[in-house]
């Protein structure tokens, strides 16, 4: 087991439904609507798809903190969450605007995994004794759907919810 990471989209009208009824976040994040479309895992990558971003472990104060940083904390206790985070439609149109300036291969070459192993990121050491070809593929895992998603929301208007499970 371990910390995954779970970004939704989610409408204006989610977004008020989940400030006022924090409970309903596992059924909206992981039943309603087109899941498959609106819904990105990044498995346990999250922490250092984070880092290559941002450059920092945690309070990048970047527009791309999306994934560790930025986003309003709503507290519950549902099936073993304590909380989940809910990024604003401005906060996902800043990171939109923010990530078409990063193409993959700038992307990738932000990877430092002595970095990593310095800020203390999440499987850094893990990352370390598989090799920066295979470390690299599985936190970049998430970037195709998270580019999609990004657009798609900035183009609605839509920001998102972040779940840590």
């Amino acid at each position: 087991m371990g910390m995954v990471m779970y970004l939704r989209r989610a409408s204006p009208s989610d977004i008020a439904a989940l400030r006022r009824d924090p409970s309903e976040v596992q059924k909206f994040a992981f039943e309603d609507g087109d899941v498959e479309a609106d819904l990105i895992e990044f498995d346990k990558a999250w922490h250092a798809l984070h880092f290559m971003l941002t450059g920092a472990a945690y309070d990048s104060h970047s527009p791309l903190g999306i994934i560790a940083d930025i986003g309003e904390a709503v507290s519950q206790d549902v099936d073993g969450l304590d909380e989940f985070w809910i990024i604003s439609p401005e906060e996902m149109q800043a990171f939109d605007t923010a990530f078409r300036q990063i193409d993959d291969a700038a992307l990738s070459g932000r990877y430092d995994n002595a970095a990593m192993l310095e800020s203390d990121i999440y499987l850094a050491d893990a990352f370390a004794d598989d090799g920066d070809e295979l470390a690299l593929e599985y936190i970049l895992q998430g970037v195709p759907a998270l580019r999609r998603l990004s657009a798609a929301c900035a183009a609605a208007g839509d920001g998102a919810v972040r779940i840590l499970a």
